[in-house]
């Protein structure tokens, strides 16, 4: 009863943080230009019925039903356009970074989860995904829960989670088309052969529940639209192979091998070194993993084919590689921090000057000062605010208790903790306070 209580207000406060680091910023910035045409497609649908996301044939379904959740919100509540257009995703990221703290192992402890999930939320692709609008999220949402519930039942089938997977591979079929249920049976294929007993009953009941899902997409969507060129749209690869043109080559290869998961990458490309220089202890620590862990790495190595095209099926692939993985990459930081607390007493100084100077660049322009920069300008900022000053006195005494944790960070956990809630913290004051005014000189 003690640890459901704990589960729950560690629930709570996950929800609060992720409310607080997210919705303060949300309209802050202008709309994008991809934004703009979200924006003026929900215009479109604000008078119509659910039909209409199938609109062009069904070409761009997730565009089309995102949009239409925006036009909801929209009639329902008063908003400015750059919350509501964002709000979605948003909302998505709250649902993913909730759904990590509750989808863990067995041997998985609520600490563990809760910062697994922090981590989540810090991230550099999460959080540039929360802060905009991006058909990306609601895509990886299905596919996150697909994934979720194939891992549930192959760890222990049941009727249940059969209908779960069935269902899961349904919607998630019609919002990412036919890759998606080919990407889950692949997973579930190579996860159950990891298992002691019934490796090819569970790979043969794999095969037959995704396709049965696939086969429940296609008939929904011809049945809603009564126009069987929609439904091939829906269930073929457009929308998963659409390409992201506002990212370049070198964009996308930075994002998704070092930024993906920064600053928490930091640490793990620098034991990549050690680990090539032992590689028999790489597989050694996977056949120790648990089963939980291992499906992480299934979907991690699946995704790697898809991160070298620059399409939706990229980011959603590197959006579930970052969800399934995160819970080991908390434990090996954890591992790291009580190891290795010289090296992370060093990373967590140089971490804090950091975002010290970005605090002090935010009061040198609240006092008056033009700042300027690789390019970009900082004026104009208004007087202080509670908001403002606040927020300033939290990053000062998350700097203090920083200091204070050094001295047992081999001991606890609360040095990593301070690591992260001041980074969440120097994330709001520049997403909310400092990025509305910068401008290109």
């Amino acid at each position: 009863m003690r640890q459901i209580k704990a589960q729950y207000s560690l629930l709570a406060l996950l929800l609060a943080i992720a409310a607080t680091v997210i919705f303060p910023a949300l309209g802050r910035v202008g709309l994008q230009s991809d934004e703009i045409m979200l924006a003026d497609l929900a215009r479109q649908f604000s008078s119509s019925g659910v039909s209409s996301v199938f609109d062009g044939h069904g070409t761009d379904f997730p565009g089309n039903f995102y949009a239409y959740l925006v036009s909801l919100t929209k009639n329902m509540f008063q908003l400015t356009d750059a919350f509501a257009v964002r709000l979605p995703s948003a909302i998505i990221i709250i649902l993913l970074t909730l759904g990590m703290f509750q989808f863990r192992g067995q041997n998985e402890t609520l600490n563990k989860s809760f910062l697994a999930s922090l981590l989540f939320l810090s991230s550099y692709t999460v959080s540039a995904l929360a802060y905009h609008a991006n058909v990306i999220t609601i895509m990886s949402l299905f596919f996150i829960f697909a994934l979720s519930s194939l891992y549930h039942w192959t760890k222990r089938p049941s009727a249940e989670k059969a209908w779960y997977l069935i269902t899961a591979s349904a919607c998630s079929a019609i919002f990412i088309g036919i890759l998606s249920p080919v990407i889950i049976l692949t997973i579930g294929i190579i996860f159950s052969f990891l298992q002691d007993t019934d490796k090819t009953s569970k790979a043969i009941k794999t095969l037959f529940m995704t396709a049965a899902g696939t086969a429940a997409a296609y008939i929904i969507v011809l049945f809603i639209t009564n126009d069987k060129q929609s439904a091939d749209n829906v269930l073929g690869i457009g929308q998963a192979t659409y390409a992201l043109e506002e990212y370049g080559k070198l964009h996308s290869f930075l994002v998704h091998t070092f930024f993906s998961i920064f600053p928490w990458s930091v640490p793990i490309i620098i034991a990549l070194f050690w680990i090539a220089c032992n590689p028999s202890w790489l597989r050694n620590k996977f056949l120790a993993l648990s089963l939980f862990k291992q499906f992480g790495v299934v979907v991690f190595i699946i995704s790697i084919p898809t991160l070298i095209a620059v399409n939706r099926l990229s980011l959603v692939m590197l959006l579930a590689a970052i969800y399934f993985n995160m819970p080991m990459i908390s434990s090996f930081l954890l591992s790291q921090i009580h190891n290795h607390s010289v090296t992370w007493r060093i990373t967590g100084g140089i971490f804090a000057a950091l975002i010290a100077s970005l605090a002090i660049l935010f009061i040198a322009t609240k006092a008056g000062f033009d700042i300027s920069f690789t390019g970009f300008a900082l004026t104009g900022i208004s007087g202080w605010t509670i908001w403002s000053i606040t927020l300033l006195f939290c990053i000062l005494a998350s700097l203090y208790t920083l200091w204070r944790n050094q001295r047992t960070i081999r001991f606890n956990n609360r040095y990593l903790y301070n690591i992260v809630i001041l980074y969440l913290l120097a994330q709001i004051l520049y997403k909310a306070f400092i990025n509305p005014y910068l401008t290109v000189i």
